[in-house]
This record gives structure tokens, sequence and C-alpha cells, in this order.
């Protein structure tokens, strides 16, 4: 059951339950000097970094250096992780990533059952799908489109830029700092687009890892500007993650009325 619930929230990007727990897919290495294979975990929990439950494979691929797909091998969903291996094969920089897009409606009950929430929630992975569930004549009709992203990168010898080509669609990032050359006591600067737009203001939060180990997460917040840059302090060295969540009120002809998006990415910075 519980790989059914993630692999739909996978899909739907955004909900009360998946932003009360941190997820992740997080590589054993971040770097290497030579073409090998790396064990990769996606997993939700509220410890960073600390498996608890696994996270669906249906949608994980691998993006090489020079834009082709990946080989993923040893695909496992356990109890409390799923964990699969990549092969790199090439010099350069490969973009593991797990992305998913959800339709979401909800609508006024006709005559709720005391006690009962008073709207009606369908999901659909599509959104002919999604209209198919629908009553006729529902009131209070809202449709919303949820884009979900989860990435991280692993290097083969020097970094390259390739993967992060521009697709217009949900949150993405444009590095200025390559993502694989983070250290200690310097700073990353990293631009923010959603759908191939810049918006001042939008939130990033930074956690680094140990959290079962605090008696906070610590995190940190830190906003765009108008060009959708934010300079990140690398403080100290290990692994971080950053969460990013977009609401955007839109009016679209096929009934969508809310967009929402969000991003998670880890990183390892090293020590000088």
């Amino acid at each position: 059951m519980k790989k059914i619930i993630l692999a739909s929230l996978l899909i739907g990007g955004i909900s009360q339950q998946v932003q009360a727990h941190k997820r992740w897919v997080l590589p054993s290495i971040f770097n290497v000097s030579e073409p090998q294979w790396v064990a990769v975990d996606a997993t939700v929990s509220n410890n960073i970094f600390y498996p608890d439950r696994p996270w669906s494979l249906d949608n994980i691929r691998v993006n090489t250096p020079e834009g082709k797909a990946g080989v993923i091998e040893n695909k496992y969903t356990g109890h409390r992780r799923s964990t699969f291996d990549v092969h790199l094969g090439q010099p350069g920089t490969y973009e593991i990533i797990s992305q998913g897009t959800g339709y979401f409606a909800s609508y006024d009950k006709v005559n709720p059952k005391k006690g009962e929430r008073p709207q009606e929630r369908k999901r659909g992975q599509n959104l002919a799908e999604l209209k198919t569930q629908l009553p006729e004549n529902a009131k209070n009709l809202t449709i919303s489109q949820s884009d979900s992203k989860m990435v991280s990168y692993v290097t083969v010898g020097a970094p390259s830029f390739g993967v992060f080509k521009l697709t217009n669609k949900g949150i993405e990032m444009q590095p200025e700092t390559h993502p694989n050359d983070l250290y200690q006591g310097e700073q990353a600067s990293f631009v923010f687009l959603v759908d191939g737009q810049a918006i001042e203001g939008l939130e990033v939060l930074m956690v680094w890892e140990g959290t079962r180990y605090r008696n906070s997460e610590n995190e940190t917040t830190f906003k765009t500007d108008v060009q959708g840059k934010v300079k990140l302090p690398l403080s100290q060295s290990g692994r971080f993650l950053l969460e990013i969540s977009h609401k955007e009120d839109v009016n679209f002809d096929n009934g969508i009325s809310v967009k929402y998006a969000s991003y998670l990415a880890t990183f390892e910075v090293l020590p000088q």
C-alpha cells in the first residue's frame, strides 16, 4: 500500500503529506575520476538522508552528459528505501532525476454526511483521465496541475553543463556554480526558473544533513532576485538538500486554474 501511495504522490508533486516529509534521490558519491557504477537511494523521511519509506522508481531516469538516456540497473524497492545502480560510462556530468506531472480536482460534495469533509477530491495521471471522473455540473470545481522534480548530479572527471538544457517546464536550475564543484567557505550561485521564467522572491529552502542529531532542522530560506538568482553560503562541508515550492493561479482554456511546482535537489560540499 505504501508503494502505491508514494507512486501517486510522485505524480502529484505537492500534497500536505509530502510536504510534511523530506524526499530525495541520493547518489553514493558525487564525483568520480573515471567511468564506474554509482548506487542511488530514493526515499522519504523526516530526518535528512536517513531512509524511512521507499519512493516509487516508476519515473526515475538518468541523462548522460551528451543528452542521451543513461543505464539504470538493479532497481529495488524495499520496506524503507528504493535503490538502483547507475552506470557512468563517459566523462562529464550526469543528471539523476525523478519527475512527474499530475492533475487534481476538487468540488463540493452533494449532501455530505456529518463529519465528512465538504469537498470531493480526484486525481489523474493526465487531464483527460481526471475529467472522466468528474460529475456534470460540479459545484466550486477547481482543477490543478502539479509538476514535481527530484534531482541530483554526478560527475566523471571534469564537470560539464549539457544536462542543464532547459525544457521550460516546472522548476529548473541554471547553475552559475557547477553543483559538483562546491567547496566549503565559498558561495554557490544558482538561477531558478519556473516554466522558463525568472521569478523574483522564489523561496529556496536549504537544509544540511544530520537533522537526526539536531533539535531542529536549522533550515535557511533564501529568495531569488529579479533574475531568478540565489547565492548560497557553503559554510560547512557535507551534503545538503534544496527544496522549492511554487503555486500560481492561472486561467487556462482546458479548465486548469492552479499550477503547482516542486523541486528538490541534493548536493555535496567538499572541504578545501
